[in-house]
C-alpha cells in the first residue's frame, strides 16, 4: 500500500452482506458477570443470554448479542459451609473470594451480576470493589423478587425452594416482605434436606438422581402444601426442572431466577429498559 492510500473503512452502518445495522451498537451496555457457583449453572445462564436475544431482540449476527465479560471463580469457597458455620473467619475468608473476582471485573462494565442466589448474602462483598469504578450491582434477589410480586396476589401461596444458607440467610423473606409480599412458604429441616441434596447432586452432575430427588419434593409441596407458585432461588435447580420435563406437577408455577435474571440482562444490554429504572 503507497502511502497515499488509505485502508477500507468498515460501512457506517447497514453491512450489504447480512443486513445487519452497526449504528445502534455503541448504545448497547456490557455486564460484567461474576460466574462458577456453580459452573454448569453458569454455562445454562450464558446460553440463556443467546437464546433471549433472538427471542427479544431482532438478533441475526454475532454483532448482535450481548457483550458481557465473565469472572468465572469456581474456586470461591462454599457459600452454604461458610453462612451455616457461622464462623467469623470462614465468612471473611468467602467473602474476600468475592470480593477478589468483582476486582477483576473491568470499569468498562456498566453493571455487574451474579448468578448465584445464596453468594447474595455476602452483598458488601459485591458492592466495595465495584463502587471504586462506580459500577452498579444488579441483585439477583430484588429482580427475582419483583418478579414473584408482579405474577402473584394476596391469596398465592408462594414456596422458596433455594440453598439452605439462602433460606437461613432469608434473602428470599426478607426482600420479599421489603417490597410488600406476602411471606413465603420455608421448607421445613427434612424436605430442606432433599432440596439441598438435588442441588449437590446436580454440581457432581449426576442430574438424573437430582431429578429423582427432586420429583417427589415438587409434588408434595403441590398436593399436600398447596404450593401454587416455586421460586427457583439456586441455580441448580432450573436445571434439574428442565430434565424433569412433563414430570413437573401439574398446576404449579416457577419463577427461575435464572431466566429472570437473564431477561433482564438481555433487556438491559441491548437497551429495551433503562439501567437507572431498575437499580434502587
Amino acid at each position: 500500500m503507497s502511502s497515499s492510500e488509505q485502508p477500507p473503512q468498515p460501512p457506517s452502518s447497514i453491512n450489504p452482506t447480512t443486513g445487519s445495522s452497526n449504528s445502534n451498537k455503541s448504545n448497547d451496555l456490557t455486564v460484567g458477570i461474576i460466574g462458577g457457583m456453580g459452573p454448569q449453572a453458569t454455562v445454562s445462564f450464558l446460553q440463556l443470554l443467546i437464546s433471549l436475544t433472538h427471542e427479544l431482540t431482532s438478533a441475526r449476527t454475532d454483532q448482535d448479542h450481548v457483550k458481557y465479560i465473565l469472572v468465572n471463580d469456581p474456586t470461591i469457597p462454599n457459600r452454604q459451609s461458610a453462612l451455616l458455620s457461622s464462623s467469623p473467619s470462614s465468612l471473611e475468608t468467602t467473602g474476600l473470594h468475592i470480593s477478589h473476582a468483582c476486582a477483576l471485573i473491568p470499569p468498562s462494565c456498566d453493571f455487574c451480576i451474579c448468578i448465584c442466589n445464596t453468594a447474595h448474602a455476602f452483598y458488601p462483598y459485591f458492592t466495595r470493589p465495584l463502587s471504586l469504578h462506580r459500577t452498579p450491582f444488579l441483585s439477583l434477589i430484588t429482580v427475582t423478587s419483583r418478579r414473584v410480586i408482579e405474577l402473584s396476589d394476596e391469596t398465592t401461596k408462594v414456596a422458596i425452594l433455594a440453598a439452605t444458607g439462602c433460606v437461613k440467610s432469608e434473602l428470599y423473606q426478607n426482600e420479599l416482605s421489603r417490597l410488600g409480599g406476602r411471606p413465603p412458604y420455608i421448607l421445613p429441616g427434612s424436605l430442606q434436606e432433599t432440596a439441598m441434596l438435588s442441588i449437590n447432586q446436580t454440581k457432581a452432575g449426576e442430574i438424573d438422581e437430582a431429578c429423582r430427588t427432586l420429583g417427589p419434593l415438587l409434588r408434595f409441596l403441590r398436593e399436600e402444601e398447596e404450593v401454587e407458585m416455586v421460586v427457583l432461588g439456586c441455580t441448580e435447580f432450573p436445571v434439574i426442572v428442565e430434565s424433569l420435563g412433563e414430570d413437573v406437577p401439574e398446576g404449579i408455577r416457577f419463577v427461575d431466577s435464572t431466566m429472570v435474571m437473564a431477561e433482564m440482562t438481555v433487556k438491559l444490554c441491548k437497551g429495551l429498559i433503562k439501567l437507572e429504572d431498575v437499580m434502587e
